[in-house]
């Protein structure tokens, strides 16, 4: 009894002197690797709840509050939000009140319960109170505020909130240095994930914090093939925004993307260009040439193109032959059997960009998997999209899903990926389908997993038990919350009206890029309104300062192919930068795309099909 009453003398303390001193300290710490710490806070925080029902009514509320505190601090944060519940906020003073409000908001953030936290945000008392708070509340107000808005997919929004907080620190002190840079950091971060045509200003008389810095980081994105053109206009910019705070304290990440870096003289591209893959090989090297030329235009300094063919030599000798006629960097070779040479190869000369990844789900310790020095990967891998897919989903709480893919090479290892990837974060699949290219009865296909056959069974059952005629209407199974569809839109278009006439049309479903081929065919497209798909930035209006012209008459594959030719190029300087520790993703036309464990990974935009027509999406 004395240990209790000791620990509960102690959190007693806790909540007054933190909510009066150090307000902006955050309750929910996340991911700690002191695990022993954790457990002993929550273990005090249980102790303490335990005996709450003797502590004097007056102190109750204050005393739940301070325990929520120490479950939140000690990583239990379902416990942390079942204490605040006990909590009668009308009771608590006005600084209790705030910290209150403050864990809970940070409980929801950590939750994705983003309604609930604009709720407390826009509570009556708290606004209120809001004004008069001392500095340390304020700025953690707007951080907090910040992360709500980024994680709704407010972009412009979270920045804003990130330019108040910059005016809340003393740029002449070291600390707040510290502070302003590490923020400077954070908005140049948001503002590189924004599309081209949100960091258009329109009224050039316009000298704001975010005019400047959204002028800032057009230019960078227009020039983002070359880092010595950044350079020399970021000292441009800095003399006509002497006074703003991105030119007084440049952000780091920007800093370290005019870092001296080797750029290539000489680049062998290796393309098979005769056969089957004759075509493809021509779309890769269009949009390779398209992105070479639009550089050329604006006055840049550009290695030579030597293009080889990979069509019936060995590719190896082929690159061989490259390196020894000069050639300091390698783009290619496009077939996966090709890559798989070159990835055997453990005396790759020169840095070398595939134009194909090795995605190997059903054998993740296969050497295939192993990065090869001087070797970067890159491809339009269907893995990364169902891997971005899931995390949105398990986001949203969506755990129970069913899964429809092509019974094809792409189909089936993003099946597996899926399904892999899923059940590893807890999720459910509750059936994976494949459906063969030549199936165009969707229904029948889909009546098992949705379980409408199962329902028709027990009507049928049911009339015959009573020997009477019935009116009944079928049924599907209540426990799916999520559909995604894989496969190009000619099969989509067959599978969502299956869908909606089997009683499921009030599912979510979700879908990857294969499903848009960046033309908008609104009549054609309508049977898929409704459906949310990851989507390659160059198929979405505005996001790129130059929009991508594939020829119009090639199939959605082919034309991604051209994107990817795109963004080979655009690559070709930037390696180096993005080998580095806290790199930048670079915006392409393929996705947001970052180098990992000797991978291109793609991280694509959101956008969703609304009466026919394609708009961008918030997550």
């Amino acid at each position: 009894m004395i240990y209790a009453l000791a620990i509960l003398a102690f959190i007693g303390g806790c909540a007054p002197t933190t909510t009066q001193v150090s307000g902006p300290i955050a309750r929910v710490t996340l991911g700690s690797e002191d695990t022993e710490i954790n457990q002993s806070l929550v273990s005090q925080a249980e102790l303490a709840l335990a005996r709450i029902n003797s502590v004097e009514a007056y102190r109750r509320d204050n005393m739940l509050l301070d325990i929520a505190i120490l479950f939140a601090q000690g990583g239990d944060l379902e416990q942390s939000k079942s204490t605040l519940l006990l909590i009668n906020r009308d009771l608590l003073k006005d600084s209790f009140f705030i910290e209150y409000s403050l864990l809970g908001l940070e409980l929801d953030l950590a939750g994705q319960q983003l309604a609930s936290a604009q709720t407390i945000l826009s509570e009556k008392r708290f606004v209120a109170l809001r004004s008069g708070l001392e500095m340390n509340f304020q700025r953690r107000i707007l951080s907090l505020e910040s992360a709500l808005n980024y994680a709704g997919g407010n972009i412009i929004a979270s920045i804003e909130n990130n330019i108040q907080l910059g005016g809340l620190y003393n740029p002449r002190k070291s600390t707040d240095q510290r502070l302003i840079a590490r923020l400077h950091d954070q908005i140049w971060l948001q503002l590189n994930e924004l599309p081209f045509n949100q960091l258009q200003q329109r009224d050039l008389a316009d000298r704001g914090v975010l005019a400047g810095w959204l002028e800032l980081t057009a230019a960078m994105r227009y020039r983002q093939a070359d880092p010595s053109a950044q350079k020399s206009f970021f000292a441009v910019w800095k003399q006509s925004w002497r006074e703003h705070p991105g030119a007084k304290t440049p952000p780091n990440l920007l800093k370290n993307r005019f870092r001296s870096s080797s750029t290539p003289k000489s680049i062998a591209l290796l393309l098979p260009l005769q056969g089957e893959y004759e075509t493809p090989s021509n779309t890769v090297l269009n949009g390779f040439v398209s992105a070479y030329y639009e550089n050329l235009s604006q006055g840049r300094s550009l290695p030579k193109i030597a293009i080889y063919d990979t069509s019936s030599v060995p590719v190896t000798e082929v690159y061989n032959q490259a390196v020894e006629r000069g050639a300091d960097m390698v783009i290619g070779p496009l077939r996966q059997s090709q890559v798989e040479e070159l990835a055997a190869n453990s005396e790759l000369k020169v840095p070398t960009l595939s134009l194909n990844r090795l995605d190997r789900p059903d054998r993740p310790n296969s050497k295939a998997s192993e990065p090869t020095e001087n070797l970067v990967q890159f491809g339009l891998s269907a893995l990364d999209e169902v891997s971005q897919i899931a995390d949105q989903a398990w986001i949203k709480g969506q755990t129970n899903v069913l899964l429809i893919a092509p019974d094809s090479g792409w189909g089936l290892r993003a099946r597996r990926h899926f399904v892999d990837y899923w059940t590893a974060k807890g999720g459910t699949v509750v059936d994976a389908i494949s459906y063969p290219n030549s199936v165009n009865d969707f229904t029948r296909l889909l009546e098992q997993p949705l379980e409408i056959d199962l329902s028709e069974k027990r009507s049928l059952a049911l009339r015959r038990s009573v020997n009477r005629s019935l009116s009944s209407t079928s049924r599907r199974r209540q426990d799916i919350d999520l559909i995604i569809v894989l496969g190009y839109s000619d099969k989509v278009r067959q599978i969502k009206p299956a869908l909606d006439f089997l009683y499921a049309g009030d599912i979510p479903v979700y879908a990857t890029s294969h499903i848009f081929s960046g033309t908008q065919q609104i009549e054609l497209n309508r049977d898929l309104s409704g459906i949310t798909f990851s989507a390659m930035p160059w198929t979405l209006e505005g996001h790129m300062p130059r929009p991508l012209t594939p020829d119009q008459r090639l199939p959605t594959s082919y034309r991604q192919l051209y994107a990817l030719g795109y963004d080979a190029f655009l690559l070709h300087a930037l390696l180096d930068e993005m080998a580095r520790p806290g790199a930048l993703p670079v915006f392409g036309a393929t996705g947001m795309l970052s180098l990992e464990e000797g991978s291109i990974k793609r991280k694509e935009k959101w956008a969703l099909f609304k009466k026919g027509r394609v708009v961008p999406a918030k997550p």
